[in-house]
């Protein structure tokens, strides 16, 4: 596992981009370290290292803080194989829209429980963070056709949002 952790570890600093790293600082990206890699780069390094449950939990938890492990971690992480309850535990450590967007587009909307837990994260967001990845989660849900009663959502939205 650390052998490849630090294969791609390596991969992120071959394609590293100073000055979208230094942009992305300037404007408040709260990881430590920034390789600069944009999206494409990190979804070639996904491809090319596969699915795999526990380098994506060790990546998830990267104690370096690394945006782009961040950002690799859903992609690589096996959907049928991810918990309501590993899930509710990703998303409470969601520490910018960058991350929620990735993590609910390329996995959370990928499990068989989405829709439980977008219900989870409205009913227990508390945080604005939590509360964006509620919202993202079901937009990519509607996106997909896979919420069958769209009024009683939108009264959850509304509610959530606090239109109601």
């Amino acid at each position: 596992m650390n052998e490849i952790i630090k294969t791609i570890k390596q991969q992120f600093f071959a394609y590293r981009n100073g000055m979208l790293a230094d942009t992305l600082r300037k404007a408040g990206d709260p990881h430590k370290m920034i390789f600069g890699l944009n999206l494409p780069q990190i979804m070639q390094i996904a491809a090319e290292t596969g699915k795999n449950k526990a380098l994506a939990t060790a990546l998830w938890t990267d104690e370096y803080g690394c945006r782009e492990s961040r950002l690799l971690a859903p992609m690589l992480m096996p959907s049928q194989e991810f918990t309501i309850d590993e899930a509710m535990e990703w998303c409470s450590s969601v520490e910018c829209v960058e991350v929620a967007d990735v993590l609910c587009h390329r996995l959370l909307r990928g499990t068989d429980f989405a829709c439980e837990l977008a219900q989870c994260l409205c009913s227990d967001a508390k945080e604005v963070m939590m509360k964006y990845v509620a919202l993202r989660l079901i937009a990519n849900l509607l996106s997909l056709d896979k919420i069958e009663d769209k009024a009683a959502v939108w009264t959850t939205v509304q509610q959530f949002a606090g239109f109601r």
